[in-house]
């Protein structure tokens, strides 16, 4: 399993969020490098924005919900 995971939830439906598109990003300086993307699956959740064997370097990350696409 990734070392970031997430969880969503549609609560204007009461339900998980399946297929919703998720970003991780790490900064570095005034750039933003792509770490790892996926989709929530049937669950609403994704647990492999990264590869088990990868080390999440130190630094601030951000997670995007692609949330246009799924509305």
């Amino acid at each position: 399993m990734s070392q970031i995971t997430t969880h969503v939830l549609d609560t204007s439906r009461g339900k998980p969020a399946r297929g919703l598109r998720v970003t991780l990003a790490r900064q570095d300086g005034d750039n933003r490098v792509e770490l790892g993307t996926g989709a929530t699956d049937d669950d609403g959740r994704v647990s492999d924005l990264l590869d088990p064997d990868t080390i999440l370097p130190a630094g601030r990350c951000k997670l995007t919900f692609h949330t246009g696409g799924f509305y």
